[in-house]
């Protein structure tokens, strides 16, 4: 990759290739632009959006093997959301797409999990509540395309109030939701309860994404 092109989630790191050009005999130019995946909830898709001022330059070396220029483009580009490109996700976003995936040993593995969504939810559990708030930040991308919404995490909330495992249930694009699952991480709440003890709770809770008008002067 050529110059200096930002780093961020996975949802702004596509490219639209547009040209393809030689240079000459070892070297095999891709330029493009940026695109952002936005989640479109109506039709239950990702979606690419053009991010045209955002050029993207990408230099193959090319040795004169096509296997080993198809391996290098394999190397670098996902087909969709293939099985591969899940499984360089953060958590996050890997238990999204699988979320029967276990989550790795930490304070909460062996204790009891109430469900507080879906058809198990428990009955008898007082659910948490929040104490603290704190709001996701626009990415540069999204606030450039006026882009909002409201997205879903997944969460258990510990015996303490503080939230682990957060991942995403319904999500937005363009770098929200990682944006949101920082935030969330910063919440805090008072414990959901049952028969007089804090519990550890599995919650679903809502990040909106609203744009602001500039206060008038």
């Amino acid at each position: 990759m050529q110059g200096t092109p930002k780093a961020g989630d996975w949802t702004v790191a596509a490219v639209n290739v547009l040209r393809v050009e030689r240079r000459g005999p070892r070297e095999i130019e891709l330029d493009g632009v940026r695109a952002a995946i936005r989640y479109n909830a109506d039709a239950h898709e990702f979606q690419r959006h053009p991010l045209n001022d955002e050029k993207m330059k990408i230099v193959v070396e090319d040795a004169g093997d096509v296997r080993g220029f198809q391996a290098a483009v394999a190397a670098m580009f996902a087909v969709g959301i293939d099985p591969e490109l899940q499984r360089a996700m953060p958590d996050l976003w890997r238990h999204y797409f699988d979320p029967n995936l276990a989550w790795p040993q930490d304070a909460l593995s062996g204790q009891t999990i109430y469900p507080l969504f879906g058809q198990d939810q428990a009955k008898d559990v007082t659910p948490p509540k929040v104490d603290r708030r704190v709001d996701a930040k626009f990415t540069s991308f999204a606030e450039r395309d006026k882009v909002r919404g409201v997205l879903q995490l997944r969460m258990v909330v510990d015996a303490e109030g503080v939230p682990h495992r957060i991942s995403v249930a319904r999500p937005l694009g363009y770098g929200l939701d990682e944006r949101a699952v920082e935030a969330m991480a910063k919440w805090r709440f008072t414990p959901g309860m049952r028969e007089g003890k804090p519990v550890a709770t599995a919650v679903v809770a809502q990040q909106e994404f609203a744009l602001v008008a500039p206060p008038r002067r």
